[in-house]
């Protein structure tokens, strides 16, 4: 695929080694001088149309979580982050689909949530389904994420019809769903048909749940109650945006696959304020750390500070 590579995957560390995966290869963790501590190494899967694989693992607690969706035999596994010993798997009945999972920390419990093509799955920390959801498009890729004490996942493709956002209440156990007409129950406490995007992870800033569409638009939500602020708004004409929307300083930040990045005011009236173009392929989002901006473009790699 076009906007994947062996390199998609985003590797994670605790301070003291890093854990990288290759979806078709397995899984390495190196110490900070890039000596090999341990691996595991998978048989290749078969993918969606060979596209590749594209979910990045997620550390927690000891643990490395990692979810491998194929036309195989899908898979979530928990693996230690000391030895790569395998703690436990469990199979996932899915399709091929490229979304990171997400740990999920609430006064309830602690879950691993995962998005697939049409269900969201949630697990506890020992692999046990909780909750499911359907409803999703055919492919999803944002990662869901938490705030206000809700759970906002979504999805887009572009080839189907269903694009939702829903935000989700903790606590929740068995089949989800909504019922058709409904927009919200116990667990789903607002929901929009038609909301979503392709590859970009939507962003909450300040009260508002922002979208970023991979063409180039943006819409504002109320991240509590999902009320409109402002609809689809055209950042720019003919740009594609692939890596997700960052924040600070009261700006939102966007930065295009031509390596433009965006600055628009934050809240509820929309404006772009300021451009900055590297004039480099860009698709990875790019990282924040230590009062510093890394940038990844196809060619090089960037870091912005004061």
């Amino acid at each position: 695929h076009l906007k994947n590579s062996f390199a998609s995957e985003i590797p994670v560390t605790d301070g003291e080694r890093l854990y990288v995966y290759f979806g078709n290869v397995g899984v390495f963790c190196l110490d900070l001088d890039g000596r090999e501590l341990w691996s595991v190494e998978w048989p290749p899967v078969r993918t969606r149309s060979g596209w590749g694989t594209g979910a990045s693992p997620v550390l927690h607690n000891g643990r490395l979580y990692v979810v491998s969706d194929n036309d195989d035999q899908s898979f979530i596994t928990a693996l230690s982050a000391e030895t790569g010993a395998e703690v436990w798997r469990t199979p996932r009945d899915e399709g091929t689909n490229w979304a990171t999972p997400y740990v999920w920390e609430h006064e309830v419990r602690t879950e691993i949530v995962t998005t697939g093509a049409d269900q969201v799955r949630s697990y506890d920390l020992d692999g046990r389904l909780l909750w499911q959801l359907g409803g999703l498009s055919s492919i999803t890729v944002p990662m869901p994420f938490s705030r206000f004490g809700l759970l906002y996942l979504e999805a887009g493709y572009t080839g189907d019809r269903q694009r939702p956002v829903y935000a989700i209440r903790p606590g929740a156990t068995g089949d989800i769903s909504l019922e058709p007409g409904q927009t919200s129950n116990d667990y789903i406490a607002w929901h929009l048909p038609q909301g979503g995007t392709y590859n970009t992870s939507p962003l909450v800033y300040g009260d508002y749940y922002y979208t970023l569409m991979d063409r180039g638009f943006m819409t504002a939500h109320d991240a509590r109650t999902g009320e409109q602020i402002y609809s689809r708004r055209r950042i720019a004409v003919g740009t594609g945006f692939t890596a997700s929307p960052w924040a600070y300083n009261g700006q939102i930040f966007a930065m295009s696959e031509e390596g433009e990045t965006f600055v628009i005011r934050a809240g509820s009236d929309f404006e772009v304020l300021h451009t900055n173009d590297l004039d480099e392929f860009t698709l990875a989002t790019p990282a924040i750390v230590d009062a510093s901006l890394i940038i990844r473009t196809h060619s090089a790699l960037y870091r912005i500070a004061e």
